[in-house]
């Protein structure tokens, strides 16, 4: 059976031919009200699965714009003998960027220089460094790769934690089992969340381990909103531990206008933007891995049902 591509999503335009560019062929695509759409044998979705599930009884492959994949899990397009892979393509940069760019905002006070320049006012201070702090991140993939990377350059030391085996050489580098965050949290300055949500992972953040945290922690989340408790969250800041949070995702999207993260001095906001995607980043993805299907080659970023990622 030839392949057909259903292609769903914002702009297909944009995403077939970056996907085209990206493969060098043409791809047979087919779009949602065509009546050949049933018929076909790989899915790529670039934005979330709609609400009704499609019958789509020849799908073999199923290749999601987005790094996460929790909406998927469920779902009865990813059924047995159905591959889902995911999008990985320039998130782990662009992720680099917002977490190393929002750290360097807070230790060097950029609100501070805004307002004063606002004010008029010529008042020196001594700005903060990353020099010489520790990271931890918890969720140590493709992306947490990355910021360690860019982290690294600044002069920070880095540890990392993420399921699955660790090699010897990793263990060097400070990447160690989740078994290890009990005795790696009260060494860090800065922790980084980039869990994917699992139902492992759902409120991993408890009090317990925010506890163990020393004062003056920076904490973000730039991964799944449900990995924190928004209240657990709230009462660990009343208590110096972490000091502050930069926070990118919530468990609920978007974030109530009477949220009292909004008006906590503490917490800096962003709606969801680390690491969006761009039609020619997600179309290249896609076009890159839709080659590999076509000369029989493993496929890259498939998710494994169980880990669910």
């Amino acid at each position: 059976m030839e392949d057909l591509i259903l292609l769903t999503g914002r702009d297909p335009a944009a995403l077939a031919h970056a996907a085209e560019q990206a493969c060098g062929e043409t791809i047979p695509w087919v779009v949602p009200d065509d009546a050949r759409a049933a018929s076909a044998t790989v899915w790529f979705a670039s934005s979330a699965p709609p609400a009704t599930p499609l019958d789509l009884p020849s799908l073999r492959w199923i290749h999601s714009a987005w790094a996460g994949v929790d909406r998927w899990i469920a779902r009865p397009e990813w059924r047995e003998g159905v591959i889902l892979t995911r999008t990985v393509a320039n998130f782990p940069e662009r992720m680099a960027e917002y977490v190393l760019g929002y750290l360097l905002a807070t230790v060097l006070d950029v609100p501070r220089a805004r307002r004063q320049q606002a004010e008029g006012a010529w008042a020196r201070w001594l700005p903060g460094t990353l020099q010489g702090k520790t990271m931890l991140i918890v969720g140590y993939g493709a992306i947490g790769t990355q910021v360690a990377a860019v982290a690294r350059s600044l002069g920070l030391a880095v540890l990392g934690v993420r399921r699955g085996p660790v090699s010897e050489r990793e263990i060097a580098a400070g990447i160690e089992s989740v078994e290890a965050l009990p005795r790696l949290l009260p060494r860090a300055d800065v922790v980084v969340n980039l869990l994917p949500l699992t139902p492992e992972t759902e409120s991993f953040w408890t009090a317990d381990r925010f506890a163990l945290l020393p004062p003056g922690v920076i904490f973000v989340n730039a991964s799944r909103g449900r990995c924190v408790d928004d209240a657990t969250l709230l009462a660990a800041l009343d208590q110096g531990r972490p000091a502050s949070a930069i926070l990118d995702v919530f468990s609920r999207e978007p974030l109530p206008p009477d949220h009292p993260f909004w008006k906590n001095s503490n917490v800096w906001i962003t709606p969801h933007v680390a690491g969006l995607g761009t039609e020619e980043s997600e179309g290249r993805a896609f076009g890159e891995n839709w080659r590999r299907w076509r000369e029989g080659k493993p496929l890259r970023y498939v998710v494994e049902r169980l880990r669910g990622y």
